[in-house]
């Protein structure tokens, strides 16, 4: 996993997307088991606490789910709602584009006036 110190995205933000990124790339399935905060923390060189907050995150959201003792675990899609899942995965790609959008050092001007064109076309104001 890399992450950017020098990056405006939050750090916890940053291990959050690329979790969520590995879970809709097919990379991590449900049952595959996350490194654990500590092991994440030292891997990463980053406090423990930054590993936590994301993880947190990742479990309210439920993309994951944390059983103590055992581990930390990629959530199976049936354990989730389907329309929950479904606005999850939207959101998701949401956050990536605009991550990308972010990289390309598009204002968020410009990119307003994207979504406020692609909404008249289909006849909705924001």
């Amino acid at each position: 996993m890399l992450i950017n110190e020098l990056n405006s995205i939050p750090l916890y933000e940053q291990i959050v997307i690329y979790i969520k990124k590995q879970i809709k790339d097919g990379i991590l399935t449900p049952g595959d088991r996350l490194l654990s905060v500590r092991e994440m923390a030292n891997s990463l060189k980053i406090n423990p606490n930054t590993v936590n907050r994301a993880y947190k995150i990742l479990e309210k959201e439920e993309f994951i789910i944390v059983l103590h003792g055992k581990g930390t675990f990629v959530k199976n899609i049936s354990q989730t709602q389907p329309i929950d899942f479904k606005k999850k995965e939207l959101k998701l790609q949401l956050e990536l584009l605009l991550l990308g959008i972010h990289y390309q050092n598009i204002s968020k001007e410009e990119a307003q006036n994207w979504i406020n064109t692609f909404y008249s076309k289909i006849g909705t104001n924001l």
